[in-house]
């Protein structure tokens, strides 16, 4: 299992589309996500940013949990072929689950 994390913010190439132009372009979009990433994609939550420390930066984010790491590369995919990057700036983050201890150990052994 992978945990993927994104994170973006709209381009001003974003904010010049009309409201049906977004609506229309999220519509097809969430659809070949669904069409390629199928039922096992579990999307797990979607938010609007709100600490006021890193609002400038990033103002959305979502939480997917997926069955595989390929799955992951093929949302990227999506994104990619659907032009995602020319209205947001994106970063993106995944790996397989660990346990808060499994983690602060790597910290340590850096």
């Amino acid at each position: 299992m992978q945990v993927f994390v994104g994170i973006w913010r709209p381009t001003e190439q974003w904010l010049a589309l009309s409201r049906p132009a977004r609506t229309a372009y999220l519509s097809k979009l969430s659809a070949a996500t669904r069409l390629r990433l199928g039922v096992k994609a579990e999307s797990i939550a979607w938010a609007e940013n709100i600490n006021p420390e890193s609002t400038e930066r990033t103002q959305f984010f979502c939480v997917w949990r997926f069955p595989t790491e390929a799955m992951g590369e093929q949302y990227l995919a999506v994104l990619a072929e659907h032009q995602w990057n020319d209205y947001f700036e994106t970063e993106s983050f995944y790996g397989a689950p660990k346990t808060p201890f499994d983690v602060m150990t790597k910290h340590v052994m850096l």
